[in-house]
């Protein structure tokens, strides 16, 4: 544990337009930010604890405490981890152009960014994400944390750092431990997870690091290789924490928003070809197949999960897993 040592606030001078705060990180991304006053956001991070203000014309940071070894350039680290070299107005411009409802989706959320997480705290966090909801993923990464993370003494009181992989591995029963904290079927896939990891890599967080630099299909191939790891979670730890912008996280809920927003639209003889008019010819032809193959279907399948996840893709292009989660921001 460590005592604070609070430093005075700092300007990331971002613009709301940008990035707020509050739906990004509560859209079901992040889920260890507590809201500790009045526009303000704690987390403990890179082993420092940061707290986050939004303002009427920016965000502001400032370290409420860190571990004796913490090393972070905490300016840095967060423009990465709110990816803020990428501009979100650009991008709404271009996904306006193919869907102009993203013009009413910019107004009424505004500033929802994807972020750039830890490769680690994603991967475990999205395991506990299955059949889950946002509260109890919380509490369930809350637990992790507090049993196995290190402690941060702060006026705000303690915050916990996210565990390595290989002190979870120092556990000679972690499935009876997780379970014991309210885990239940989930802790024998961290088990096996971490002990794969570990096992198989001599850093295992290097070896997840480097799937940032993978192609989307290899990164996916070799997170489904892991326990409790099944399509949409490797999707979300593709498009979070390993630079995969186009990997689009499907569940029933997104499958819904295919259905209800594209399906008809892409197949209408008038719509149709406004919507896809950006496209080359086989992109058209490819989006007007996934959506017959879409409306032909009458319930979710791994086949109609994947023929939704490509239309977004063929609609929305490189970013089109930025867009997939201002729809689902908007859909919620």
């Amino acid at each position: 544990m460590t005592s604070s040592s609070v430093q005075p606030w700092i300007d990331l001078d971002v613009p709301a337009s940008e990035l707020r705060l509050d739906p990004t990180l509560t859209c079901g991304q992040a889920f260890r930010w507590k809201a500790t006053g009045s526009s303000e956001w704690t987390c403990a991070l890179w082993d420092h604890v940061i707290d986050l203000k939004q303002t009427q014309s920016s965000v502001q940071y400032r370290v409420l405490g860190q571990l004796p070894a913490a090393r972070a350039n905490v300016e840095e680290a967060l423009r990465d981890y709110f990816q803020l070299h990428i501009k979100f107005d650009a991008l709404c411009d271009a996904w306006a152009q193919t869907d102009p409802d993203f013009e009413q989706l910019r107004k009424t959320h505004v500033g929802v960014r994807t972020l750039r997480q830890p490769v680690v705290e994603t991967l475990l966090v999205f395991i506990a994400s299955s059949n889950n909801n946002i509260k109890r993923i919380t509490m369930l990464a809350d637990k992790l944390c507090q049993h196995y993370g290190q402690s941060i003494a702060t006026e705000k009181g303690p915050f916990h750092t996210f565990p390595t992989l290989q002190r979870l591995n120092e556990d000679p029963d972690i499935e009876g431990t997780l379970s014991q904290l309210g885990f239940g079927y989930r802790a024998k896939y961290y088990a096996k997870t971490v002990n794969m990891l570990c096992s198989s890599h001599e850093d295992p967080e290097e070896f997840l690091l480097g799937l940032r630099t993978a192609p989307l299909d290899t990164a996916r191939t070799e997170l489904l290789k892991l326990s409790g790891v099944g399509p949409k979670v490797a999707d979300c730890v593709c498009l979070m924490a390993l630079d995969k912008s186009d990997a689009v996280p499907v569940d029933t809920h997104i499958w819904q928003v295919a259905q209800r927003r594209y399906v008809g639209r892409v197949l209408d003889p008038k719509e149709g070809p406004e919507m896809l008019k950006l496209l080359s010819q086989d992109h058209r032809d490819k989006a007007v197949a996934l959506a017959r193959q879409l409306k032909a279907s009458k319930a979710p399948t791994t086949k109609t999960y994947e023929a939704a996840q490509q239309l977004f893709i063929h609609l929305f292009g490189d970013f089109a897993g930025w867009a997939q989660g201002l729809l689902f921001s908007g859909d919620l």
